[in-house]
């Protein structure tokens, strides 16, 4: 019998597609099913405090943008990017200036553009259960 590594055992969550979209109120990830489920609002599923800007940079003009996320860099997939955690922080004043519910969040930085966002818990959620240390992302559309 072959003598199989821990590796082989951890589970790899998947790649996944995500839809953002703009309105009048500001830039959101399409997730119909956290609120249907009752864990939140469409302001917890707002983007905020550099995620918003970083969307308008990729939208280039366009009221959505698609991205292809994932934590884990796959073979085969030429990435667009990707973001390093580099820490958590509880941005209340700002947050509240934008009406966005939530306080505490993980804080990212753009690897090769050095853009910074902040990620609030529905991050949780969308990569199953905790803030990724990466997160790779493609844009599709």
């Amino acid at each position: 019998m072959e003598n199989l590594s821990w590796e082989h055992y951890k589970i790899k969550i998947k790649l996944m597609v995500h839809r953002f979209y703009k309105d009048h109120e500001g830039w959101f990830i399409d997730l119909p099913e956290f609120i249907e489920k009752g864990l939140g609002t469409k302001g917890n599923l707002a983007m905020v405090l550099g995620a918003d800007t970083f969307l308008d940079r990729l939208a280039d003009g366009k009221s959505e943008v698609t991205l292809q996320l994932g934590e884990h860099e796959e073979e085969g997939i030429d990435y667009d990017g990707v973001f390093d955690k580099f820490g958590f922080s509880l941005p209340e004043s700002k947050l509240e200036k934008v009406g966005h519910p939530i306080q505490w969040g993980g804080d990212y930085i753009e690897r090769n553009l050095k853009h910074q966002i902040w990620l609030c818990p529905v991050t949780i959620y969308v990569f199953g259960g905790d803030y990724p240390d990466k997160i790779y992302y493609k844009k599709l559309c």
